[in-house]
């Protein structure tokens, strides 16, 4: 089967999270044809991780991919379960992000001799839970990997994926809660209490003062309003108010110091007398099931990343531009919890995360290219 062929089945398979099961189950059989020794690392009931190997022996490259797909959004033109070919434009629900990425992985891995592992997770699109359980229940599966190639689309100002770029790294993200406390009053007398949903629209509104870091790489760091949850079940002023503050992260911060500085502006406000010295205001990371993400940047300069790139530069017939992404993926748990260096590429395509999503025929057979001289010479 060629790359094309594989896409066409994985694009008919839908894994909007959560529900991954059939196309895990798909790619196990795949892999197990080919030659693959699998097992399923489980995250919950029918949702399960796919690791996969063939051959022994030294370091080797890891393929990975994320089974599971946003919602449908919008007006498609085409059946968005059905790989419908126009021009060099292959259009489908998953094409770009990422079952592109994967066919070329898949192709290049079962075409190959050498040791080679692949993992494919779940939850990439959600919080990543099929990643955090893969380090922390399979750490051991990770020892010989020397490097991690994930086919997702690697994006800058011109060009979303291709052969010609490679992502070395990715800001991280958190939620910020900010719990406020005013006093509750009759309606119709609202000057005797205090509006908390008044004193967080004053926290909202400056969030601009939130002091920010910017890095060479990764860019600025960015903060915006999340949500604000106030109400009141009576004729009453409203006495709580929950503030969400959605934070993009760049090095040296991290999330505990994403925190302290909400605190900080907070207190500011506070001395200010922007807020009223009545309001009683806690700051806290919002609770999920899985921890956010760190960011974290690969060093260009690594032996394994600089070979792929040369074999990159190969193809492409130009030099590589390095990418770092604006938002979180899979890849800021893989190296923040095991130092292994991630190179993101993938084909080049559009409209991931909306209708018409697709990707470029002539791009996926390039990064099939790649990945099959990764296996035989790294």
């Amino acid at each position: 089967m060629s790359e094309m062929d594989i896409l066409r089945d994985l694009v008919a398979i839908k894994s909007v999270f959560p529900e991954e099961k059939n196309i895990g189950v798909f790619l196990e059989k795949f892999l197990q044809k080919h030659g693959f020794t699998t097992s399923r690392g489980y995250i919950g009931k029918d949702r399960f991780n796919v690791f996969a190997e063939r051959g022994r022996g030294g370091k080797t490259v890891l393929f990975y991919g994320h089974m599971d797909t946003v919602p449908l959004y919008g007006s498609w033109k085409s059946d968005p379960l059905r790989l419908t070919e126009k021009g060099d434009r292959l259009y489908g629900l998953g094409t770009h992000d990422m079952k592109g990425g994967i066919a070329a992985a898949l192709e290049s891995a079962c075409s190959c001799t050498k040791h080679v592992k692949m993992l494919f997770c779940v939850d990439e699109e959600n919080i990543s839970q099929g990643a955090w359980a893969a380090v922390r229940n399979n750490r051991e599966w990770f020892r010989d990997v020397k490097v991690i190639l994930t086919g997702e689309a690697g994006v800058t100002d011109e060009n979303e994926g291709g052969i010609g770029i490679a992502t070395l790294g990715r800001r991280g993200r958190c939620v910020i809660t900010v719990e406020v406390e005013g006093l509750s009053s009759h309606g119709a007398e609202p000057n005797r209490g205090l509006s908390a949903l008044e004193q967080a629209a004053k926290i909202a509104l400056g969030i601009r003062k939130i002091k920010t870091r910017s890095h060479g790489k990764l860019g600025k760091e960015s903060i915006f309003v999340r949500e604000i949850n106030s109400s009141s079940t009576s004729l009453a002023v409203p006495d709580k108010a929950l503030l969400d503050l959605d934070m993009h992260l760049v090095p040296p911060s991290t999330i505990n110091d994403a925190k302290k500085r909400v605190e900080s502006y907070v207190k500011s406000l506070s001395s200010s007398g922007v807020l009223d010295g009545r309001t009683k205001v806690t700051v806290s990371v919002k609770k999920r099931p899985t921890q956010y993400l760190e960011p974290y940047i690969t060093d260009s300069r690594n032996a394994y990343v600089r070979k792929v790139l040369e074999l990159q530069k190969g193809i492409a017939g130009r030099g590589i531009e390095l990418s770092y992404g604006r938002s979180v993926a899979d890849e800021n748990v893989f190296f923040n919890a095991l130092g292994i260096p991630n190179m993101t590429i993938g084909p080049r395509g559009g409209n991931e995360h909306t209708a018409n999503e697709w990707v470029s025929k002539h791009s996926l057979r390039q990064v099939t290219e790649l990945f099959s001289k990764v296996v035989e010479t790294l």
